[in-house]
């Protein structure tokens, strides 16, 4: 899964919150490291990656994806379904996609004193080109997939991907409906045992 569905998996917990970001810039035990309540966040994190990587909904889409795009194609399923996660929203959440978006940028900011200067670069472009709010549009996905692609160290043609969202929206969404509720619950579970 993608930034919108990580922080929303934790559950407005600030400690799972930073962690489910720090994840992603905090390799092998270095989480260690950290805050007891942020490393939470690392673990759940990881959980909530590997589960995805595993989940035979997940699988489809990446399948028909992979052909065009090989390894890059669980990247670009990922972001898919924060789309997903954006435009089905309401059925989620009772606050609205952007006030919840707000909540997260105010905890990050709270403790991006503290994150390795590339979170905090990160944390400074998602605020301020509002990723979480626009992962619920095309023009979010296609910004993600492009910067994903320019980031990427071999030509990925990623950028290109928006046109397979929209070709085959009713699909992924089918696939990602039970799946994020498998998900859901695994994170629960996880989440007590943290």
């Amino acid at each position: 899964m993608n930034y919108l569905a990580h922080f929303y998996l934790a559950r407005n917990d600030d400690g799972l919150i930073v962690g489910n970001l720090l994840a992603d810039f905090v390799k092998g035990n270095k989480y260690l490291e950290l805050p007891e309540d942020i490393q939470r966040g690392v673990i759940l994190h990881r959980s909530i990656d590997e589960y995805t990587d595993n989940h035979k909904e997940v699988e489809k889409t990446k399948e028909r994806l992979r052909s065009k795009y090989r390894k890059y194609s669980p990247v670009i399923s990922d972001v898919f379904y924060d789309y997903f996660l954006g435009i089905n929203w309401s059925k989620y959440s009772d606050i609205s996609l952007k006030d919840f978006t707000k909540e997260i940028y105010d905890t990050l900011f709270k403790y991006q004193h503290s994150f390795p200067m590339q979170a905090q670069l990160t944390v400074g472009y998602m605020s301020k080109n509002d990723w979480l709010y626009h992962y619920s549009t095309y023009f979010g996905i296609e910004m993600a997939l492009k910067g994903l692609s320019r980031r990427a160290r071999f030509e990925t043609n990623m950028f290109e991907a928006i046109q397979d969202l929209k070709d085959t929206e009713d699909l992924i969404q089918a696939e990602f409906t039970p799946f994020f509720e498998d998900l859901m619950n695994h994170v629960e579970k996880e989440i007590k045992n943290l």
